[in-house]
């Protein structure tokens, strides 16, 4: 365990090494590929490789933070499964209001929006756009149509 462990940050400091060194550190796009390979090599981007990663850009580490906001693809948190959930008026009206205390009681959801067992990520969005089946629920890039909350957790239950 020790040797990946090594090997890991071997590799975390190579790749920051080779982008401090770009002379385009700075720009949006070299940080993303950056950001894409840390996460590629250690599974998530924590702050502390995200203030790492601030340092070899040469930005704050604001910028970095904001990056990963606007970038579904990365990460902060390495967990596995990710679940979306409808909190726009039709479906939280039909379904998504119970859907979502359902899902935060059964998975310990905390305030991060990470179970329990940091395996799965609980995540909202105001719309989906497709009101005419609510409730909607998109879970591993999966859609859930019109589903009770009790075939969701079914569902959540089996990943």
């Amino acid at each position: 365990m020790k040797e990946i462990k090594h090997e890991t940050e071997q590799q975390l400091d190579e790749i920051l090494e080779y982008y401090s060194s770009l002379e385009n550190r700075g720009e949006q796009n070299t940080i993303k590929e950056m950001l894409w390979e840390l996460q590629e090599a250690y599974g998530s981007i924590p702050v502390w490789l995200s203030e790492r990663a601030a340092k070899a850009a040469g930005v704050k580490l604001s910028f970095i933070r904001v990056l990963l906001r606007l970038s579904p693809s990365l990460k902060e948190i390495p967990y596995s499964h990710e679940i979306l959930i409808c909190t726009g008026e039709r479906c939280h009206r039909k379904g998504g209001k119970e859907l979502l205390a359902i899902l935060k009681k059964e998975l310990q959801i905390g305030k991060n929006g990470v179970s329990k067992d940091g395996s799965i990520y609980l995540r909202t969005q105001n719309c989906l756009k497709r009101c005419r089946t609510a409730p909607n629920a998109v879970i591993d890039g999966m859609w859930y149509y019109g589903r009770s909350p009790e075939e969701i957790l079914e569902v959540v239950k089996n990943l």
